[in-house]
């Protein structure tokens, strides 16, 4: 569990992961609503949709969240054929780690190497073979499909067969469970696949699960005012708060505290992971009977050379995680430095291989945690950009993002660290994001309004020099996530008071990003117009009111959030839906309207369109719903 201790475990019984299911319409399209999943992880393969066990599931979280850890749980109640576990039925199962294939490593060769090494007579086509014979009784999980260099390729004669698996086109009988970070969400959502996986989603940990953890932390040490002034910080302190869904994190940021290694004025998460190798540093040096102390010096250039090493990793083809000795030959005694520190581990594992049974040994090196990889990355980028721009037209950062630009998704973190340790980079990051056609307009804004998210305002102040690449007056976003809420925050007001139109696309919004979202535009004082399509926002029970927009316009939005919406809105004066299901959107819409008529006494214009079957029951209800709206003088239904 803990990084810095080697012999520190946890069990599997005190895991905190919740895995909730996210609903779907007859035509495969999400409904953007989710239902916690009875017995959570223990019950994933023998949930049902529709009365039918889904040959495809999805499983989707940021990173941190539990997605490895849930799959080891499953592999372990598996094999330990746990009692009331629903793995304990299944014949067979293969867990394959995408971190340890290479892009053309097939299923075969996967399982193989990673489950069946010590089988002899057993070959990759022969495992093929024998599962699609068997589809009925074998059941594969492959695990972090964003580490898989294969799923991103540009070139499709370069990827294996496990592609064709995550397609649906190989063992199309064989019941499949994919994990990702969300950025991949939208290759799901191509063709048929829609229909095809059912999705699923890991919460990390609650609010309230978090501020019972710190509570108890805290209580071992009769420390409850320690406690309290943590809990203090994380309600204004948004991206730090965000790191305490991940319990390992939230384990961190309690040493941190305790160790008065956090305080006010780290708010970024590049400083957070900054404060850790800290911590890590002390802890190291306070345990060592070496009258050598790793000092910050050394720190620094130990994370510097891990950072090169690990930005060639994540560049690399292969979405390099695995590290071996070879590949920090050059600087063996910092590797053992960083081993003493927890940054990295090394793992030796001994093999035989009959018949001969000459016994060989392996060790592989892997950072603590994904994002402790692409912090190291983000600070060599930083280093070498400041260190050699003076001497080169073209610094390692345009060399960096050329290369990453048509999937630059899969790099956020890595952007946004590179940005956190050095304000102008992430100018220059902006001014790159602007020019990539290969994004989105809702991507290209969210993506650089959260990379801005990472920077501190110095005597130069950031935010105006933010303004030279924003400058608009409307703002697409797609996915908007609490990086988002604070880099928007940050945004100069002079540019908060020319945005006339905010349009949110694509985007499943939790409750604490739509209250700050709401919180936040409530500084645009010029918002007139709000627009949200394909998307479902949950709705906290107080959202804070937009009272500067008048026109409203949403198209495939979850109908249980219509009430909520327009109490917020109390300014509207246009309101234009497009119904995706009248079913249950009419009655959810009419309801909004009835309940929220006092808000909406300047509601002038109301317009619903796609009402292909429109009932009579129906009509009457939008009719009478109307005469809530006093102001009303246009009804329009298409």
């Amino acid at each position: 569990m803990k990084p810095w201790d080697q012999n520190d475990y946890a069990e599997f019984k005190d895991m905190h992961t919740m895995v909730t299911m996210v609903k779907k319409d007859a035509h495969g399209q999400d409904m953007k609503m989710k239902e916690i999943l009875q017995g959570s992880v223990s019950d994933i393969f023998l949930t049902k949709v529709n009365g039918i066990l889904p040959a495809r599931i999805l499983i989707s979280a940021p990173a941190g969240r539990g997605k490895t850890t849930a799959v080891a749980k499953m592999a372990y109640d598996w094999v330990h054929r746990e009692r009331g576990s629903a793995l304990e039925h299944l014949p067979l199962l293969f867990v394959v780690k995408f971190r340890n294939t290479g892009q053309l490593t097939s299923i075969g060769e996967a399982i193989k190497t990673q489950l069946l090494s010590d089988v002899d007579d057993l070959t990759p086509e022969g495992l093929e073979s024998f599962i699609r014979k068997n589809q009925d009784i074998c059941h594969i999980i492959l695990d972090g499909l964003d580490e898989y260099a294969g799923i991103s390729s540009s070139n499709q004669s370069l990827v294996s067969n496990i592609v064709n698996v995550i397609r649906w086109e190989e063992f199309p009988e064989c019941r499949v469970l994919v994990t990702t970070r969300p950025h991949l969400e939208s290759f799901f959502n191509q063709a048929e696949l829609s229909r095809v996986y059912t999705k699923m989603w890991i919460e990390g940990f609650s609010r309230e699960s978090s501020r019972d953890y710190i509570d108890k932390f805290f209580a071992l040490s009769l420390n409850l005012n320690s406690a309290h002034g943590l809990k203090a910080y994380l309600d204004i302190q948004p991206l730090i708060n965000e790191f305490v869904k991940t319990p390992l994190f939230c384990l961190m940021v309690c040493h941190l505290w305790s160790n008065g290694l956090l305080d006010s004025g780290t708010t970024t998460q590049t400083e957070l992971l900054d404060s850790v190798n800290v911590f890590l540093m002390q802890y190291t040096n306070a345990r060592s009977e070496s009258r050598v102390k790793i000092t910050p010096e050394m720190l620094r250039k130990i994370i510097l050379q891990l950072g090169k090493v690990a930005l060639s990793g994540l560049l690399d083809d292969a979405k390099q995680l695995v590290f071996t000795a070879h590949d920090f030959r050059r600087v063996p005694a910092l590797l053992n430095m960083a081993c003493e520190l927890g940054i990295v581990s090394k793992t030796t594992v001994s093999s035989t291989c009959p018949p001969q049974s000459n016994a060989t040994t392996s060790t592989t090196i892997e950072f603590y945690h994904k994002i402790a990889q692409e912090h190291s990355a983000g600070k060599f980028l930083a280093d070498q950009t400041s260190h050699f721009l003076l001497h080169f037209k073209v610094s390692k950062l345009d060399r960096v993002l050329r290369k990453i630009k048509s999937y630059i998704g899969d790099y956020e973190n890595l952007i946004r660290f590179a940005a956190g340790t050095d304000n102008n980079l992430c100018i220059r990051i902006m001014e790159v994001l602007l020019t990539n056609s290969f994004l989105k307009e809702s991507e290209r804004y969210r993506i650089l309004i959260d990379c801005s998210s990472e920077t501190k305002s110095t005597g130069g102040n950031v935010s105006s020099l933010v303004q030279r690449c924003v400058n608009a007056e409307s703002i697409v976003l797609k996915s908007p996530t609490v990086y988002t809420v604070v880099g928007m925050h940050n945004l100069p007001k002079q540019l908060k008071r020319e945005v006339r139109t905010v349009k949110f696309e694509g985007s499943t919004l939790t409750a604490d990003v739509t209250s700050g979202l709401w919180a936040c535009l409530g500084s645009f004082s010029m918002i007139r117009t709000l627009t949200i399509s394909d998307s479902s926002l949950s709705l906290p029970l107080c959202l804070p009111e937009l009272p500067s927009v008048t026109k409203l316009s949403a198209e495939r939005v979850t109908s249980q959030s219509y009430e909520g919406l327009l109490s917020s809105l109390p300014g509207l004066k246009d309101i234009d839906i497009s119904i995706d299901d009248a079913a249950t959107d009419i009655p959810q819409i009419t309801a909004a309207l009835r309940r929220t008529g006092g808000q909406t006494k300047n509601l002038q214009s109301l317009g619903l369109s796609g009402m292909k079957c429109l009932d009579e029951e129906d009509l009457v209800e939008i009719v009478e719903s109307s005469t809530y709206l006093k102001a009303l003088g246009t009804l329009h239904l298409q």
